[in-house]
């Protein structure tokens, strides 16, 4: 449990840092975007419950495997509709977790240094870098 808290803190504090960076705020609200887009839409043309639905848009997005053989899709409508909404999404989500993995590295960074320089000898040797 303690481990989970560890992992969301750091997930927060790295929303927070990308949260400042120019454009993030916008391709946040698109990959959420492309989320609801894809729940709602296999919800609607598939007749999936709400959860299956955002179930089968996560998978299909992070290139998971659907686990479940009872969600299939049916028709060439959504299957094309499902073509176009894997080339578009996995880019706006590649592009989200970069900007997420350049947040934590600073907030990483900012974190590690300060605390390191704060507790160093100022007549010891200087410390390595990270």
């Amino acid at each position: 449990m303690i481990g989970a808290a560890l992992v969301l803190r750091r997930l927060l504090r790295a929303v927070k840092y990308a949260a400042k960076e120019e454009g993030f705020r916008a391709i946040f609200a698109a990959a959420v975007s492309l989320i609801i887009l894809g729940t709602a839409t296999y919800s609607i043309s598939q007749g999936w419950s709400v959860v299956d639905s955002f179930y089968f848009s996560v998978s299909t997005l992070t290139t998971s495997n659907v686990a479940d053989p009872h969600l299939t899709l049916t028709g060439d409508v959504i299957k094309i509709f499902t073509s176009v909404y894997v080339l578009i999404g996995i880019g706006v989500l590649v592009e989200t977790v970069r900007q997420l993995g350049l947040g934590y590295v600073k907030a990483r960074s900012e974190h590690g240094i300060i605390a390191k320089h704060a507790h160093r000898d100022p007549d010891g040797p200087a410390a390595p870098p990270p």
